[in-house]
């Protein structure tokens, strides 16, 4: 539905151009940018000052236990909404009526879902991690809830395939193929190597690559759509203003 002002430019062609997307739409797409800044910011600030708590070795999902666990579980709350919110939203109105209009904002959808259940559902202590919390003999159902969760949020991440055939039926993006590829493997083959040395080092560094491999390409795709509108707002503008 697009909610925006009867003559706000529209993306109604089947083009990914950013000057023809409507405010919303980017605001929509930055939104879900910030959102992503912010939750690594968070992660990383709370693993680095957290006592006892070992980045080397523990895994994001451990900061959501012991005293202050709450920040990091609202932080997965907070990054889920604005990946629903934000970016499953702002890309179903930047890709329509093309390929992917349906698809790429469904398996984010269901990324952020994953990240919003993570928030309730945490994982049980591992690797001496909260201080003097012994791990269970047994998992807890929370516990292998919470694993199931983690490997669909990862595996939705392969929506980004989409997003690259996408661009690969446009001439003006197909440079941006096959980096998109790479940044979609990246995270699996960071989070697999994750899973082969875990409760070890550097099982957490392993961790966090797959969470933020992808971060500053898909920055810099947000980047160019801004600059389009950008551009193209001055193209539209009265001679000698710059809008």
């Amino acid at each position: 539905m697009d909610v925006s002002s009867p003559g706000a430019g529209t993306a109604t062609s089947s083009r990914l151009d950013g000057a023809s997307l409507d405010l919303l739409t980017l605001l929509l797409l930055v939104g879900g940018g910030l959102g992503t800044l912010l939750f690594t910011a968070v992660y990383l600030i709370e693993g680095a000052t957290q006592p006892g708590y070992d980045v080397w070795v523990q895994p994001i999902s451990s900061l959501s236990l012991g005293p202050g666990g709450w920040v990091q579980r609202a932080n997965f709350v907070l990054f889920g909404a604005t990946t629903i919110g934000c970016s499953a939203i702002g890309w179903h109105r930047a890709l329509r009526p093309g390929f992917g209009t349906v698809t790429y904002p469904v398996l984010r959808s269901v990324e952020g879902a994953a990240l919003i259940l993570l928030g309730f559902f945490a994982q049980d202590p591992t690797g001496g991690y909260p201080p003097d919390v012994p791990a269970p003999a047994t998992p807890s159902l929370h516990g292998e809830i919470h694993v199931v969760l983690s490997y669909v949020g990862f595996v939705s991440l392969l929506s980004s395939l989409l997003l690259a055939r996408r661009f690969a039926m446009e001439p003006p993006w197909r440079g941006w193929v096959w980096p998109t590829v790479l940044f979609a493997i990246l995270p699996i083959a960071f989070i697999t190597a994750f899973g082969a040395t875990y409760g070890h080092a550097p099982a957490g560094v392993f961790e966090r690559l797959a969470s933020s491999a992808g971060l500053p390409f898909g920055l810099a795709i947000l980047a160019r759509l801004v600059a389009q509108a950008w551009l193209g707002a001055g193209r539209r503008a009265p001679d000698g203003v710059r809008s």
